[in-house]
């Protein structure tokens, strides 16, 4: 990486007194670390914390290089003085940060200025767009634009100038980490540290203009990983554990914004799929596709947007990961398509925080039951969303029509999927501080099915610093069947920063039937109870222990217990990141009928067992890192032992191998020993944050299957994207000589070009 330095008249500005700093700010002067700058950050004022803005004059601009040497950077107020989170709450930051704000008519400028005594010890490894940026040095941003304590835009970056956004609405109970804004980013080091300088176009954000000045809300935060520091510009409370960055009631403010005028958005952004493919399977031919499409966002208001898809293509969207299924239950896979998990946030009824998140209480959208069919792609022929904000009201409507096709199994069999259509329609309104209520609507038509309808209602309400509760209700409407098919949910949590406790009862009769959610068992009744101690003890090298116990009790409407499980756990957490647990649980599951599985025959009955459990995850911000963990005990009427690994080397900036295995060794009273081995292993290397490879090979040997994807992907200008894709997968374990078998292959190429106004 190149070093560049930051002039001297510049640096000389932030030795001098910061204009529009607030009295809470001023009374944080430099002092030794001898005890924390605020003892309770409770107390505090969070909107005494004011950022100042200041307006460029017309025709003046810093250039966006990251060294901010540019004289327009001396016209806006130094602001900063960060405080701990980690390791040392409420101390001071052990390195100085700052940072200035700049606007015009178009867009927002921020510098931020991360000096470091030792610059040599400054870690980064992530370069592709929106990474987890978890392995070194880290900025991040939040921006509430309405002022309306509850929904911000994120931004994140490291010192090699990666981009990471996301949009985080209700108090971060969801954050959707695929938005995807186009904003300009870049960074230097020098001997004295590093840099930011970022530039977002005021059309990417939502938020109330008009003459005079406009208020949002902000926080910063630095993460220096060397020293396991976590700081804020604005502190918030550890009970508020790592999402409480996303809670904006809980932000400073960003004065100085006059006459903002917001600009509708519009963009327009084509596409061109070609793809060359053979299933092997079907004893096809090789076969070409000359797919093309578009996107299209339209601003219908300052706070609300239209979003157009035509053909959806998802060419570059990465396969599931192979994971061995020993339950007698489905398994929830994460959405990864970007058409789906830009909403997430505003579609989110079940609280699960986000598409990428696992299953939620009640999850009633899971939107990968909207265009793909057993993990297989169904066309997507068109579709439309309108998402946004109409005063203290979210609204949220979807529709899509998926196309007829054909998809063939590994046996050859086709089987046709009628075309089909999705609608969702999503209502919330805020109240009180924190809190709100709303409402769900769910259809499906089409498909060879009849059609089905569900509704639902909810309310998520925060009572107080310390009290959560959220209640759920909804109801199935499908052709044929009538009568027990509501469901309910209600869930009340308290935390506190050494204490939290919490209880949750699921109600869900047995002919519920959401068949655009994912509802893995009905006719149930479900108790959950659960408390922790989390602890700081003053022990070398330990930052925080957790002791926890829970229980969860199933029961049928005719009063039959069906499942039940009760666990202890102790996790220790290190000053590294590192992370110790074990655990002990004890389980018991009532099988209705006799079940067959791989590894032999269970008859139906109900069965008690125990499990011993423990893991053990290093510091990932060493170039070598990794996890160990494994299961020992009962299964059924049999024995079960699982061992997971994972080993994550970085051997330079930017290359990362990432292997994991998985092995189930089960043993059941009529058979023998039944194994199962699950190993992948993805290489990826960044060239610069536009440029990015990748090689993701799986194999399982339960599925008889392996596979390769490779996936090169180049953002040749802000907004459009070059995907090249090839897929492979083979079918193993043949009887005979031959024991491999191509079961399909493709390779995609897509291009998209972004168009604003």
């Amino acid at each position: 990486m190149a070093l560049r330095h930051v002039s001297p008249s510049v640096l000389l500005v932030f030795f001098l007194c910061p204009l529009g700093v607030s009295a809470q700010q001023a009374s944080l002067e430099t002092r030794p670390h001898t005890g924390p700058v605020i003892t309770d950050i409770t107390a505090i004022d969070h909107e005494t914390f004011e950022a100042i803005a200041t307006k460029l004059p017309q025709g003046r601009a810093p250039k966006i290089d990251g060294t901010l040497n540019d004289q327009e950077w001396a016209l806006a107020p130094a602001q900063g003085r960060f405080i701990q989170r980690e390791p040392q709450f409420g101390w001071e930051s052990t390195e100085r940060t700052e940072f200035r704000i700049l606007y015009d008519d178009k867009k927002l400028y921020l510098g931020i200025w991360a000096f470091d005594s030792d610059p040599s010890g400054i870690i980064a490894s992530e370069l592709k767009r929106d990474s987890g940026l978890r392995k070194g040095d880290q900025i991040k941003i939040t921006l509430d634009t309405f002022h309306d304590h509850r929904n911000a835009f994120y931004f994140s970056t490291n010192p090699l100038g990666a981009l990471k956004d996301a949009n985080s609405v209700e108090e971060g109970r969801t954050i959707n980490y695929d938005w995807n804004a186009v904003w300009e980013n870049k960074t230097t080091i020098d001997e004295q540290g590093w840099y930011v300088e970022i530039a977002i176009p005021l059309s990417q954000l939502r938020f109330k203009g008009g003459p005079g000045e406009t208020v949002w809300g902000i926080n910063l935060c630095r993460i220096i990983i060397r020293k396991n520091e976590e700081t804020y510009w604005v502190p918030y409370p550890r009970e508020w554990q790592a999402i409480g960055f996303a809670r904006m009631s809980g932000a400073g403010v960003l004065k100085g914004l006059a006459d903002l005028k917001p600009r509708r958005r519009l963009e327009f952004v084509p596409f061109a799929a070609p793809q060359v493919s053979r299933n092997f399977d079907a004893g096809t031919p090789t076969q070409t596709s000359k797919d093309y499409g578009f996107d299209l966002k339209v601003g219908l208001s300052q706070s609300l947007n239209a979003d157009f898809t035509f053909k959806t293509d998802f060419a570059q969207v990465e396969a599931d990961q192979e994971v061995v299924n020993l339950s007698r239950f489905s398994l929830f896979f994460p959405e990864k398509r970007q058409f789906f998990t830009e909403g997430a946030g505003t579609f989110d009824y079940s609280q699960n925080a986000g598409a990428t998140a696992g299953p939620g209480l009640l999850t009633l959208f899971y939107s990968r039951r909207v265009g793909l069919q057993d993990g297989r792609p169904v066309p997507i022929l068109a579709g439309g969303r309108v998402t946004g904000r109409v005063g203290h009201t979210t609204l949220g409507l979807m529709n899509i029509e998926t196309d007829e096709t054909s998809l063939v199994s590994s046996t050859g069999t086709s089987t046709v999927i009628p075309r089909a259509n999705h609608t969702v329609v999503r209502v919330k309104r805020d109240v009180f501080a924190s809190s709100s209520i709303g409402g769900i609507v769910l259809s499906r038509t089409g498909g060879g099915r009849p059609g089905n309808r569900t509704i639902g209602i909810d309310g998520v309400f925060t009572l107080g610093k310390h009290l959560d509760w959220i209640v759920l209700a909804a109801k199935t409407f499908t052709p044929g069947e009538s009568g027990r098919d509501w469901a309910g949910v209600t869930k009340a949590k308290w935390t506190t920063e050494r204490f939290e406790a919490g209880v949750t009862y699921v109600d869900i009769a047995e002919r519920f039937n959401a068949e655009m959610g994912f509802i893995p068992r009905t006719d149930i009744r479900n108790t959950v109870a659960q408390a922790a101690w989390t602890p700081r003890p003053k022990w070398k090298g330990v930052r925080q222990l957790r002791f926890n116990v829970d229980t969860s009790y199933f029961e049928n409407h005719a009063g039959r217990k069906e499942s039940q499980n009760t666990g202890v756990d102790v996790r220790v957490s290190r000053q590294d990141s590192s992370i110790a647990s074990v655990s002990l649980d004890k389980q018991y599951d009532f099988l209705p009928f006799d079940w067959s599985t791989a590894g032999g025959f269970i008859p139906s009955a109900g069965y008690t067992w125990r499990t011993f459990k423990g893991s053990f995850t290093s510091n990932q911000a060493k170039p070598v890192y990794g996890s160990v963990g494994t299961d020992i005990g009962g299964y059924y009427n049999g024995d079960k032992q699982t061992v997971r690994l994972s080993l994550n080397v970085a051997p330079k900036d930017t290359l990362l191998f990432e292997n994991s295995y998985t092995r189930n060794r089960i043993v059941l009273p009529e058979t023998g020993p039944y194994v199962t081995n699950v190993v992948s292993t993805r290489v990826s290397y960044s060239f610069s944050p536009g440029l990015f490879v990748k090689t993701f090979v799986q194999y399982n040997d339960a599925s008889h299957t392996a596979s390769v994807n490779l996936l090169l992907w180049y953002i040749y200008r802000p907004g459009s994207d070059f995907y090249v894709v090839y897929n492979q997968g083979w079918e193993t374990d043949l009887p005979g000589p031959r024991d491999l078998r191509v079961r399909g292959r493709s390779l995609a190429v897509k291009m998209t070009y972004w168009l604003s106004r």
